[in-house]
């Protein structure tokens, strides 16, 4: 008898577990009610915008190609380069001094600001722009190297770079053109020109691009 109320107080202390259908509908009352909604959001938020996507404002039509062509510069572009061209030299030469060693990839640098000062001052669209760019670059190359030499070079000897400046000849010249310069010296130029050239061209999008192109075929009808 004593067994059998223990049992009874024991069933009536237990807590009631609530059914199966009982609990799915607790989880259901739990979700908030603007799920989709948050989820809906979430893809918007998620999804990259189209790069290439068409902007209804543009056309090939309002396209002004004559603009496009007078904004060209080849002064502007040359100057710009130039100016390019003697910081950077100047700066190789500084950090080649400060670290007291020669560093030919300056050389690919050189031409990578060089074509980007072409595009930024030249707004150029002709085959000549990357022409100018890649000549810069190889002069930048060859100065470049040459001032840096020269100026290790008066290191080494405690003297200045200018007093051996005015002892250079031919012979020394082609000293650095086979021993310094040399091989590798041509390989940076020439990757430096071809760096300069990709760069020196103003970008277009795919209206002027179709315009510039239609306004040539005209021209050469």
């Amino acid at each position: 008898m004593y067994k059998y109320l223990k049992f009874q107080l024991s069933q009536q202390a237990r807590p009631s577990i609530p059914k199966r259908e009982e609990s799915l509908a607790l989880g259901i009352n739990a979700i908030p009610k603007n799920a989709k909604q948050i989820m809906t959001e979430t893809k918007s938020i998620l999804r990259l915008k189209k790069k290439h996507a068409a902007d209804p404002e543009r056309s090939v039509a309002n396209v002004n190609v004559q603009a496009l062509l007078d904004e060209q510069s080849m002064s502007r572009a040359t100057l710009g380069a130039l100016l390019a061209l003697i910081i950077l030299n100047a700066m190789w030469v500084y950090f080649s001094l400060l670290f007291d060693r020669f560093y030919p990839w300056g050389s690919i640098i050189q031409g990578f600001m060089i074509g980007r000062a072409v595009r930024h001052f030249g707004n150029g669209i002709h085959w000549k722009f990357p022409l100018l760019a890649a000549a810069l670059a190889v002069a930048g190359a060859l100065t470049g190297s040459f001032v840096v030499s020269l100026n290790l070079t008066a290191r080494e000897f405690s003297t200045s770079a200018l007093s051996l400046l005015s002892e250079v000849s031919w012979y020394t010249i082609e000293t650095f053109m086979t021993r310094d310069f040399g091989r590798v010296g041509f390989i940076y130029a020439v990757t430096a020109a071809v760096l300069a050239a990709f760069f020196a061209n103003r970008r277009l999008d795919q209206y002027e691009e179709v315009a510039l192109r239609k306004g040539r075929e005209v021209n050469r009808a």
